[in-house]
């Protein structure tokens, strides 16, 4: 397992009044070249657990062992600094992520941080801009001056030019186009398949199903919920307990079968619905 969290807890702002519990007794094995998501409504923990992923945050109790990194309560930061080399995390907000003059610069940081070459870095970054859909005459303009779907771009680049072996992303679609987010997740999933673990927070059932294989369930600070997204999304009234949408498909084969049909709720593509739906009607 890359990725593995053993009774980890983390509590905001410890020992003071208004100390807040994030995590409570976290146990959870991600699995090697899954790409997974990380659903659940919103303060249920989704974005403080990812932080752990890669350091940013340190955990109260408990471990993550991510390949040979473990983080725990007592590690220096400094100590876990390549392990961001290794996993690298896409901030829900991508101002977070953008800091210099230029494109060029920002995307090129990281890679100059860990000691590669200017110029190997330059190249690097024209084909991560590329890989985000955005060309090379960005590259000397502000990231500041950019939409915010833009910025999102540019903040996945300068993560993209890292060549992670773990890539945890957090709302990654969010600010863009319904287009733009289906060319993003296209690209996420192209990714997996090369052989990168990808980790996906998002609100979107509509993603969660056509795109990752496997899906975590979280609620007030604990995994309620994990395993493939067909069983995660074959509970439909335990999702509705945890105000987690459906996704429109699977929602739409739920009422079928309310109705009378027999298709299983693990379709993700129209055609194969359409083919289920034609055989029960032949057969009726």
């Amino acid at each position: 397992m890359p990725i593995r969290f053993e009774k980890v807890e983390h509590l905001y702002s410890d020992g003071s009044p208004v100390s807040f519990q994030a995590l409570k007794g976290i146990d959870l094995d991600i699995e090697d070249g899954s790409m997974t998501a990380i659903i659940g409504h919103t303060g249920s923990g989704k974005s403080t657990l990812i932080q752990h992923i890669n350091a940013l945050l340190l955990p109260s109790s408990g471990k993550v062992t991510v390949q040979d990194y473990v983080i725990s309560p007592t590690e220096r930061p400094a100590k876990l600094k390549p392990l961001r080399q290794i996993a690298g995390l896409v901030f829900q907000f991508p101002e977070y992520q953008l800091f210099e003059e230029t494109i060029e610069k920002d995307i090129i940081f990281g890679p100059m941080n860990f000691g590669v070459p200017e110029e190997k870095a330059k190249a690097a970054a024209k084909e991560a801009l590329k890989a985000v859909g955005l060309d090379e005459s960005y590259l000397e303009r502000s990231p500041f001056d950019l939409s915010g779907g833009q910025k999102r771009r540019v903040a996945i680049a300068g993560i993209l030019v890292m060549q992670p072996e773990i890539l945890v992303l957090d709302e990654p679609t969010a600010g863009l186009d319904p287009q733009g987010a289906t060319e993003m997740m296209e690209l996420f999933q192209s990714l997996n398949r090369q052989g990168i673990t990808v980790l996906v927070v998002t609100h979107d059932m509509n993603q969660v199903l056509h795109y990752c294989d496997h899906a975590v369930v979280m609620s007030e600070g604990k995994i309620v919920k994990k395993g493939t997204v067909a069983e995660i999304f074959a509970e439909p009234a335990y999702l509705n307990e945890l105000s987690i949408q459906l996704p429109t498909m699977t929602q739409f084969i739920y009422e079928l079968n309310q109705k009378g049909f027999q298709i299983d709720m693990s379709i993700n593509q129209l055609d194969d619905l359409i083919a289920a739906i034609e055989a029960q009607m032949t057969s009726r």
